[in-house]
């Protein structure tokens, strides 16, 4: 057996990549982007101590088949690092222009949301953040509500997520209203697609 080594070669490559997949993304893991876009006369306001306020805009897939772009400010700190800050409305756009999603971050808006279209402009789902309590510790709710295709603001049903941190501290539930007051009956579980229509 003289392929051992490429074995255990290919077996440590899958599992640093599994490892690193598994990971969270930091909270300022879009900071290298924006970096990247900043403009020599941008660097140079930054370096003058001023305040750059800009429209970024940049594509987020290879084929560059999207991308994202809204208001961001940025500040350089005493320490000399960059501080990023997006705020106001941002888009999620083809390349052709058409609106795939808007959100709004969360450094302004604690509750932030995010919109998810179809391809005919009509509303798909939206996502937002909710403080909770649990066990006595803060927690985050996030509400996914699904929307109905043939009622576009009827909404189909509402999965509710729970974290802390990036670490989900219990299963998510499945319910007919944005409360959690009316959860979905194990059965139905299976037919969610068959809720959107």
């Amino acid at each position: 057996m003289d392929n051992w080594p490429v074995i255990v070669a290919i077996v440590i490559a899958l599992s640093g990549g599994i490892f690193l997949l598994s990971r969270p993304l930091p909270v300022d893991y879009r900071n290298g982007e924006y970096r990247r876009h900043l403009t020599t006369a941008e660097k140079a306001a930054l370096q003058r101590g001023e305040v750059v306020e800009k429209t970024h805009k940049a594509y987020q897939t290879v084929w560059k088949s999207y991308y994202d772009q809204g208001p961001l400010r940025v500040v350089l700190n005493r320490t000399g690092k960059y501080t990023f800050t997006p705020h106001g409305h941002w888009q999620r756009l083809t390349k052709q222009g058409r609106l795939e999603a808007d959100s709004y971050p969360k450094a302004m808006y604690p509750d932030a949301s995010w919109r998810q279209y179809l391809a005919n402009g009509q509303l798909d789902f939206a996502m937002y953040d909710l403080p909770a309590l649990w066990e006595g510790d803060s927690i985050v709710e996030t509400r996914i509500v699904q929307f109905r295709y043939s009622e576009p603001l009827d909404t189909a049903y509402v999965q509710h997520m729970f974290s802390k941190g990036n670490k989900e501290v219990k299963p998510s539930t499945f319910s007919f209203d944005g409360a959690g007051r009316k959860l979905i009956p194990q059965e139905q579980m299976k037919s969610l697609g068959n809720l959107k229509q």
